[in-house]
């Protein structure tokens, strides 16, 4: 394997998805791709935003830092040990992350996610993100549930 992709959130369920991929990765010494997809400013629809003006431009551009700033933190914080690993991470704007991972797996070996994000169906054994991405990745999926002791 060459390349592990895993999606995040800042969820629990996606600090067990990037646990679990962070030992996948090392164990076969490939590269770790952690995604986050943030939500545009003034998306209203699904599909991603391509500005057209410079200040449209500027604002998307400040809410990509925010959102990276904003996963830096997490990651530092989800007290992950990525220390010894070649990691690459990604901070995408399109409010659809089930888009943006179905993409990115056509270059990865296995997609790692968590069972649930942030969506609001909490009753569902798999989150919708999860749910579609195991239906179309390009690759091996795995979908990691949290603990349950």
């Amino acid at each position: 394997m060459n390349r592990i992709l895993v999606g995040v959130d800042a969820s629990p369920p996606s600090v067990k998805a990037l646990e679990r991929a962070a030992e996948e990765a090392r164990l076969r010494g490939a590269t770790l791709e952690v995604v986050h997809a943030f939500n545009p400013p003034d998306q209203t629809t699904a599909f991603p935003v391509v500005p057209e003006k410079g200040s449209d431009r500027a604002d998307l551009e400040a809410e990509r830092k925010k959102a990276n700033d904003k996963l830096g933190r997490w990651l530092d914080e989800s007290e992950v040990d990525l220390s010894d690993l070649d990691v690459e991470w990604s901070v995408l704007a399109n409010n659809r992350a089930t888009e943006v991972l179905i993409d990115r797996s056509k270059d990865a070996d296995l997609v790692v996610v968590g069972s649930r994000g942030r969506g609001g169906f909490r009753g569902l054994l798999l989150g919708s993100t999860s749910e579609q991405v195991t239906r179309h990745a390009r690759c091996p999926v795995l979908v990691v549930r949290p603990s349950t002791r």
